[in-house]
Parts: structure tokens; sequence; C-alpha cells
């Protein structure tokens, strides 16, 4: 969950003036980034529990360090540093301790490795003289969200009394889980539609590739992705997409009028959050809200609160894998370049899954957290639709980028082994913390 505001005062009267801001968000091919967003879970070993903002060995004195002496630039919430910003990427901090680099748009795969090689360096670097690791899984395994550390940011505590109002595990979500998303671009409307199509019908895929969160309250679980599983009732207002968006014929104009129905957090004036408890963004587009007029920046803002499996701002964002090792965070973004990039793999993609409906995908989705690889898609083994889709991106992205197609080599060990990161979880699980967290070390 990003920390980040947005400056844009624009007044907004109409909804069309929400799509053409979408649309604008394009760029042609030749000017097509990727970036990545990755989330740690943070340990200390010798105290074997999970660190806090305070004290001198905490976070706080993590981001600390960073600002003081490795040249990243601090945003404060009073006298607390929350993120962290160097160049064109951040660090965030997340509810519960966890820490997210958004690394920048990059041009290449090979700069998002180097990106990510550096960040991990340097992360261990500075948190090894706090006692302090950094581990790539999709939840914490023993944790309770209520015995989580708290982060010392304003929004959260805004979403810690509104999200228990709404769902059963938004507190689980905000304090316990960690994923991977990857950041790309699209040309104009229909091209960013083509692609949220094609991303969303990867999805109950990379649940099953990437799922790495089988361990809950110190017990092996029958979901492979719980983590997963806690997305189901955090606030299916802003989680769940309607049947317009799951269909071939989905517009920017459907994705934005279902943002407008979507409950808002909150707005940001005057350096402050003030609470919205849930009002539609379109509600408070005709009448306000508490004396403040809707602009272009609240409704960035709004984007940035909605969790669908895949979601569109003015870039599409993949958002359905658990947090993992680096070959699984490199190979999110190479999966999704390599299929969304190409413009042969993309054609062949949308029409490999051009009979899948709604409800199709749906049971895929709710079965694909238990059963993993051996789940089902419109009657299709998503082993089986594997076999299918990973050719057609090692060769787009050979076209797109001929020296990243190793970074996909992990996803072919693990279909030829027939298993996922959680299956290997399982059998490492004896109730030993740090030994079952130590293969997940990432920094």
């Amino acid at each position: 969950m990003s920390s980040q505001t947005f400056d844009d005062a624009t007044p907004l009267s109409h909804e069309d003036e929400l799509v053409a801001w979408m649309a604008a968000g394009g760029r042609p091919a030749e000017r097509w980034v990727c970036g990545t967003e990755h989330e740690k879970l943070g340990w200390w070993p010798d105290l074997a529990r999970h660190p806090t903002w305070e004290g001198p060995r905490g976070i706080g004195a993590l981001l600390g360090a960073l600002a003081r002496d490795a040249g990243w630039a601090p945003t404060y919430e009073g006298a607390d540093i929350i993120a962290l910003k160097r160049d064109r990427a951040t660090i965030t901090l997340e509810p519960g301790g966890q820490l997210e680099l958004s690394g920048a748009p990059l041009r290449t795969l090979a700069e998002l490795v180097r990106e990510t090689d550096a960040h991990f360096e340097e992360l261990r670097r500075f948190s090894a003289p706090l006692g302090l690791e950094w581990y790539g899984l999709g939840m914490a395994p023993t944790a309770r969200a209520e015995d989580m550390p708290r982060m010392p940011k304003a929004r959260y505590g805004i979403m810690r009394q509104y999200l228990p109002t709404v769902g059963t595990t938004g507190l689980d979500m905000m304090h316990l889980t960690c994923t991977v998303q990857a950041n790309l671009d699209y040309a104009d409307a229909n091209d960013a539609m083509r692609k949220f199509r094609v991303a969303l019908m990867l999805q109950p895929l990379v649940v099953a590739l990437w799922a790495a969160s089988t361990v809950r309250h110190g017990l092996v679980v029958p979901e492979r992705s719980f983590r997963m599983r806690i997305w189901d009732d955090v606030d299916r207002a802003r989680c769940v997409l309607p049947d317009a968006l799951l269909t071939r014929g989905a517009t920017l104009a459907d994705y934005v009028t279902w943002a407008l129905d979507a409950p808002m957090f909150f707005i940001h004036r005057d350096a402050g959050y003030i609470r919205c408890d849930g009002l539609p963004f379109r509600r408070f587009m005709a009448e306000g809200f508490g004396g403040h007029r809707p602009n272009m920046g609240d409704f960035a803002l709004h984007l940035s609160t909605l969790f669908p499996d895949v979601r569109l701002k003015q870039h599409l964002e993949v958002r359905a894998a658990d947090m993992g090792d680096r070959d699984h965070i490199l190979a999110l973004s190479a999966l999704h370049v390599g299929a969304l990039y190409d413009a042969q793999t993309l054609d062949a993609l949308f029409e490999l899954f051009a009979d899948v409906g709604p409800d199709a995908w749906r049971a895929a989705r709710d079965q694909v957290v238990v059963d993993g690889l051996s789940a089902t898609l419109a009657g299709r083994s998503l082993a089986d639709w594997w076999a299918r889709v990973l050719p057609l991106v090692e060769g787009g992205l050979g076209r797109w980028e001929p020296g990243a197609t190793p970074l996909l080599d992990v996803l072919s060990r693990d279909l030829s082994a027939g298993e996922c990161p959680a299956d290997r979880m399982r059998r490492a699980w004896n109730g030993d913390v740090g030994a079952f967290l130590a293969p997940y070390r990432v920094c």
C-alpha cells in the first residue's frame, strides 16, 4: 500500500473526464517500461519475533539510517519517517512492519534485475547492525494480526477502523500478508483493456505457481495461498470485479463505473487524511464531502485503494502473486512482459482465453487457493493451461528482450516438479520458525 498522495487539483464534474485521464496514461510501445513492487516480512532472529517500529533496533531506526547514509529522501508524518524516495524508487512502510520497494519504471528486465539485487544488498547491509532480517513469503506463519506491531501512518489507522465493518479479514490482510506485483504500460484505452483481460485470465495460473502462504497461526492449512483466501473477505466492494469486467468486451468506462461505485477510505487535504467511511466516489463527485469538492488527485488516490487481482490506473498492475524468493520476484515481471508487451503473444493469449467467462474464471479463482496446479479453469487443469501458456510467453519475451528469457526458468522447474513454494513449505514446517523462514530470506 503506497504512501503516495496525488497533487492534481483539477476539478471533476463528469465520469468521462476520469476515462480520458486513465487513457491519457497510454504511451507508444517504444516507451513502455516495467516495474515491480514487493513486500518483505521482517524478523529479529535473536528475539524470535517480528520487529517493532520503536527502539534502537527498530524499523524506524533502519529507515533513519537509510535516509542518513544511503541518499534516500525521507517522507515524514509528524516526527516519524514513513517512506523513502531515491531517484524514481520508493521504500514504504506497510501496516504490520512489512517493508515494500516500489521500484523505478525501467526500460528493461535486465535493469529490474540490477535494481532488485542492489536493493536486497543495501537492505541487508543496513539491517545487519540491527539484527534484522527480511523474508519473501506470502504471510507471517505464526503471528496473529492483533499481535503484530503497528506502524505510525495515519491512513492505516483509518483502515483499521473501517475494514472490520465490511469484512472479517481486513486486519489480517494489513498486518500479516506480503505480495509481489508487476506494473506495466499500455498504448491506449483499447490496449489497456486487452492487456487487462489477458492479465486477469493469467492470475489463477499465477496464484497456483506463486502460492507461498500455507502455514497460518503455526499450523499447515488446506490452502496453498491463504493470503488469497484472506482477500476474499476484506471488502468485496473494492476487491471483487463485476462480470462486466470479466468479459472480452470490457471497456475502460466499465472500469471507471466500478471504481465510482466503490467505497472510499479517505481523501487527502492539508497534509492530512480525512475519513470518508465508505462514501462511494460517485456520490463524492455529485455532492462533495465535508465541504471538499473532488479533484483528479482524489480519484488517483481512490484507485490505489481498490484491490482487484489486476488493477488499472494510468498503467496496469498485476497483484495476485504471493511474495517469494528472488527468482519468483523476477519471474513475475518477466512473465507479464512476455505475455503483454509482445503483440503476437498478446493476440495469441487473448484468443486462448476467448471462451473463459466470468463463472469459469471465478470458479478457478476460488479453487486454486486450495488446489494449486490441480485446480481447473474451464475444464482444463491449471498445469495444462501452463503447458500452453508458458511457451507462448517464452516466445514473446524472446522477441521483446531475448536476454531475459532465463528469468522464466524457475517456472519451468516448478512445473516439471509439479509443485509450488507452498508444497515445499508443507514438507518443511516442523514448528521451528527460524528454520522455516531461512530458505526464504532475501536480505
